[in-house]
């Protein structure tokens, strides 16, 4: 009993919902509990959005009941004496919301169609024990966030826009917390007074993981894709408008969608802003030359995050080490990061690669080698003192560098020495190497 009621303690304090109840005289097998709901912990009134669904368990676990309230109904269940955990679904519309199990057998709330939802959806969970007849007092959090469109300048002969957000939870468990699955989530938009915008939407939204946002623009011959990435995730009871408007072709250019608008944030929580400048994403091509304001990156795809502050080479930023930081502008930089895991081994074939392309550290995906143009700058940098760089990571908790093995570089077809001469020369397949994984990407600060 104890421990039961310990583990639903935990599981109201983490779903950021809160619940009180008072006991008021009454006896009988079967004691009345009255659901009632509040604003906040202050007691304020609370606009109510029907259906509301109830679900009740008991202290094995066990769902003995399954209540969906409409307007005008009283909200009353009738219990034994015990000890039950309740949990409220405000705004369970039958049209948006169904009841289903997940792969593990739980049941989940979800969305109907495309991981979207027409209408908001708030939670409450509480545990309380039964002995005469209570009050319950539940504050309902939102468990969604939502999205809306509106581009601008979209050329007239577009068939259609389309916007996808990934990854969203598939679910939420009807006893409290996200399904662990996660799919993407899909708005599609209208033309309206010449412009593409969409409904609000909503969704289970993925906290404290990269959240990618792509947009697709149909044109009929040829479709132009552009992506943007929220590295801190999106937040639940937040609201986001995508802004943008298109320019030119699209093309070679550079030209296209600009989100040089906004995330626009009003309403559920505290107001913030966020500018997103979403442009053409391209392969960024290195210079040889150098001089002022060239950065000297190789030919490869960069994503792009929007974040809080850019950090500077040399420091652990998160999870990662920041090798390199190249400023573009006061907002913009190019920064090298790279993983504190490696591996020691023989590799055959394309092992390295589907090592780099299975690695994932905080929803960081894209791994890859060192160039050999990079091999030769690392080695620079650190072949005549290494123990400064493997302190820091040690502390750090990372993998540091060894001099005695060789590193693999230009997608595990080369390797290179970090103490000596680089000896850059094909890799074989009957010596071990070393992998470690490494990730440019553009960062971009949040104004």
């Amino acid at each position: 009993m104890k421990a039961f009621s310990l583990i639903y303690i935990l599981l109201t304090l983490l779903l950021t919902s809160c619940s009180k109840y008072t006991i008021e005289d009454g006896s009988g097998s079967g004691m009345d509990v009255n659901i009632k709901f509040q604003k906040n912990a202050a007691g304020e009134a609370f606009d109510m959005e029907y259906p509301v669904r109830v679900f009740c368990t008991d202290a094995a676990g066990k769902n003995i009941i399954d209540k969906t309230f409409r307007q005008g109904d009283e909200m009353k269940l009738s219990l034994a004496e015990g000890e039950y955990g309740i949990s409220a679904f405000v705004g369970m519309n039958e049209e948006c919301y169904v009841l289903k199990k997940d792969i593990d057998g739980k049941q989940i709330v979800a969305m109907k169609d495309s991981s979207m939802s027409d209408k908001p959806l708030r939670a409450a969970h509480t545990t309380l024990q039964i002995d005469k007849q209570t009050d319950v007092n539940m504050v309902p959090a939102y468990v969604v966030a939502s999205a809306e469109v509106e581009f601008t300048n979209i050329p007239s002969g577009v068939k259609s826009v389309s916007v996808s957000v990934s990854p969203v939870y598939s679910g939420y468990n009807i006893s409290g917390g996200y399904a662990e699955d996660t799919q993407s989530g899909m708005i599609q938009c209208y033309e309206k007074d010449g412009k593409w915008i969409s409904d609000q939407k909503f969704f289970f939204p993925v906290e404290k993981r990269k959240t990618t946002v792509s947009v697709s623009i149909d044109r009929g011959d040829k479709v132009d894709n552009y992506s943007y990435t929220m590295i801190n995730g999106l937040q639940p009871g937040q609201p986001y408008k995508f802004t943008g408007s298109y320019e030119g072709d699209g093309g070679d250019s550079g030209n296209g969608l600009n989100m040089d608008g906004e995330f626009q944030i009003s309403g559920w929580n505290m107001e913030e802003e966020i500018v997103l400048d979403l442009e053409d994403e391209t392969p960024v091509e290195g210079g040889e030359d150098g001089g002022d304001g060239d950065v000297d990156i190789p030919d490869y795809e960069i994503e792009t995050f929007l974040v809080d502050a850019i950090p500077s080479a040399d420091v652990i930023w998160g999870p990662f080490y920041v090798w390199k930081s190249e400023k573009h502008s006061d907002d913009e930089a190019i920064v090298t990061i790279i993983s504190p895991d490696q591996w020691f081994q023989k590799f055959e074939g394309s092992d390295a690669l589907n090592i780099l392309n299975s690695h994932d550290i905080d929803g960081m995906t894209g791994w890859r080698t060192f160039t050999k143009a990079e091999a030769e700058e690392f080695h620079k940098a650190f072949s005549t003192d290494l123990s400064e760089l493997n302190s820091y990571l040690e502390e750090n908790g990372h993998n540091i560098f060894y001099t005695e093995n060789r590193y693999l570089c230009e997608n595990g077809e080369y390797a290179f020495n970090i103490f000596g001469s680089t000896n850059i020369r094909p890799a074989g397949t009957t010596v071990k190497y070393y992998l470690r994984p490494i990730k440019t990407i553009k960062l971009k600060l949040i104004k």
